[in-house]
């Protein structure tokens, strides 16, 4: 969670305005530990909660801004490696591509995202429509 924490001060204004308050009053690890805290607390939420992250909302104004492309290319890039790693059953019947637009809709990014390029290498990604019928045949919800 440290990890993703500087990851997120670095890459998310709401998570950076945050660390600079905290840095004025402690020391920058302590800093960092108490976002990464905060994160975890915002996985919990919407885990529990099924709801999209708030302040991700606020950049969708910036649809196709670099940060927000950025960031959908790299949400899609991670869906599809882990993808890799799990069988048919824990990718809940889908395929790999599916997988990763599936993922992309849990989080609330609603994109025509269908190829990305990543260390040169091109990848591609399930068409929405296509991941919407297929999770209407498995029963399953976005």
């Amino acid at each position: 969670m440290i990890e993703a924490a500087w990851r997120a001060v670095k890459a998310d204004p709401h998570w950076k305005k945050h660390f600079e308050e905290l840095k004025r009053r402690m020391h920058p690890n302590q800093a960092i530990v108490t976002i990464a805290h905060h994160l975890l607390v915002v996985v919990w939420y919407v885990l529990t909660k099924h709801e999209p992250y708030r302040h991700y909302g606020s950049r969708l104004r910036y649809h196709y801004s670099p940060e927000c492309i950025a960031y959908r290319v790299g949400a899609a890039h991670k869906y599809l490696t882990w993808s890799w790693s799990l069988d048919d059953e824990a990718r809940l019947g889908l395929t790999h591509k599916q997988f990763a637009k599936y993922g992309l809709l849990r989080l609330g990014v609603q994109t025509d995202l269908t190829r990305f390029v990543r260390g040169k290498v091109a990848r591609r990604i399930a068409p929405t429509d296509e991941v919407l019928a297929r999770m209407a045949e498995l029963g399953l919800s976005g």
